[in-house]
């Protein structure tokens, strides 16, 4: 089953392969795989956060901004080997969705959480 993410102004996204300091607008609609998300998390920002857009510009995440964080499971990660080191070996770095929903965005926050909400079991 997947998860939609809708194509909205106030809706954006920052992934594993980004720059942490980088945020992408939600430009068109996607989907996530539901059985490859290992871990969710949800938090609201309680302070201004500064960011930059694709293009390099100051973007502010303001205050009340919800944040919904999936990390991916193991079989939807990257592998990096350590070669030529005394202790060689491969490291498995998870895949991650970080959406960050503007208050502004409010109703589509509700929305994905709703449905994140109905696949936990409590």
């Amino acid at each position: 089953m997947f998860i939609e993410v809708k194509k909205h102004p106030k809706i954006y996204v920052q992934h594993k392969a980004m720059d942490a300091q980088y945020l992408a607008p939600v430009t068109s609609n996607f989907r996530i795989n539901l059985n490859l998300i290992a871990e969710v998390s949800m938090y609201s920002i309680k302070e201004v956060k500064l960011k930059k857009t694709l293009d390099g510009l100051n973007f502010e995440v303001p205050i009340n901004s919800h944040i919904i964080h999936l990390e991916m499971s193991y079989t939807h990660s990257t592998h990096d080997a350590g070669k030529g080191t005394i202790n060689e070996h491969s490291v498995n770095e998870r895949y991650f969705y970080k959406l960050v929903y503007l208050p502004e965005a409010g109703d589509e926050y509700l929305r994905f959480r709703n449905i994140l909400d109905r696949q936990t079991l409590s």
